[in-house]
């Protein structure tokens, strides 16, 4: 059985590690972003698009995506706390 100090440690890198991967996220929505406006804009001098469907169905994620980290992150400090 597991201390609640090896709990709380687990918890705390769990929290890093979310943390971390938050950055990595928003980092790839902003490129991601950029991608989609260089592509619409240059889509405009062609007779068809350049800007594949996936890339606005995955920048319409993004949003959903960052929201349940953020709300997993605050849930482990609650957690956290309430050891």
């Amino acid at each position: 059985m597991a201390s609640i100090a090896e709990v709380r440690a687990a918890l705390e890198q769990a929290s890093e590690i979310l943390r971390e991967s938050y950055r990595s996220v928003r980092s790839a929505q902003d490129g991601l972003d950029e991608a989609v406006a260089i592509l619409a804009e240059s889509s405009e001098n062609h007779h068809e698009s350049l800007l594949p469907p996936e890339f606005v169905r995955a920048k319409e994620r993004f949003p959903d995506q960052l929201e349940l980290m953020v709300g997993t992150l605050e849930r482990i400090q609650r957690l956290t706390v309430e050891l």
